[in-house]
């Protein structure tokens, strides 16, 4: 039934893909330079409220849903994990590099700790996680309307409408 479909739209933001990685990232300041191994992770959601069923052809039980874009949600650094690599000495005082007598270094910690937190935003957002999430969230979306009866594609932000041939199959019997 219709009310039935349209159901999913009550489900919200939906978390398809959490992403743990880790990386080098390196910070200099004017007498510094520092080394750190993050390691992060973000989620990766959609927002259910924002779908549209684009299409709905009742004798085939067909629906093509629009989805709304992927958005990157809670990356963060996990401080756990993340490692302090290395710290140099960029000054030469005297015949002799400096040393952190001021709290240099704890400043460069948390100036690398916010730009780590960019980084692991900014990573999640690759093609590669992109594709795993939106094959999530039709695995789970599809899994959802299993038994409504109906067959289910989806149609993302920036890509051209297509059809999963087994949906095209339905809607070609429907026509004969």
């Amino acid at each position: 039934s219709t009310q039935t479909v349209e159901r999913v739209t009550e489900i919200g933001d939906l978390c398809v893909l959490k992403i743990h990685m880790s990386d080098m990232l390196n910070a200099k300041s004017s007498s510094l330079k520092a080394s750190w191994m993050i390691s992060g992770d973000a989620l990766i959601s959609v927002d259910l409220t924002q779908v549209r069923i684009d299409q709905e052809i009742q004798v085939a039980k067909t629906l093509v849903l629009e989805m709304p874009a992927l958005k990157v949600m809670s990356p963060r650094v996990d401080h756990e994990k993340t490692k302090h690599w290395d710290t140099e000495s960029v000054c030469w005082h005297n015949g002799w590099f400096t040393y952190d007598k001021v709290g240099k270094s704890s400043h460069l910690h948390e100036m690398l700790l916010r730009e780590a937190q960019k980084v692991i935003a900014q990573i999640s957002q690759s093609p590669e996680y992109m594709t795993d999430a939106r094959e999530s969230a039709e695995r789970i979306i599809t899994a959802l309307y299993a038994g409504t009866g109906y067959t289910v594609s989806f149609q993302w932000p920036g890509e051209q409408e297509h059809v999963e041939p087994e949906s095209m199959n339905s809607l070609l019997s429907a026509v004969e």
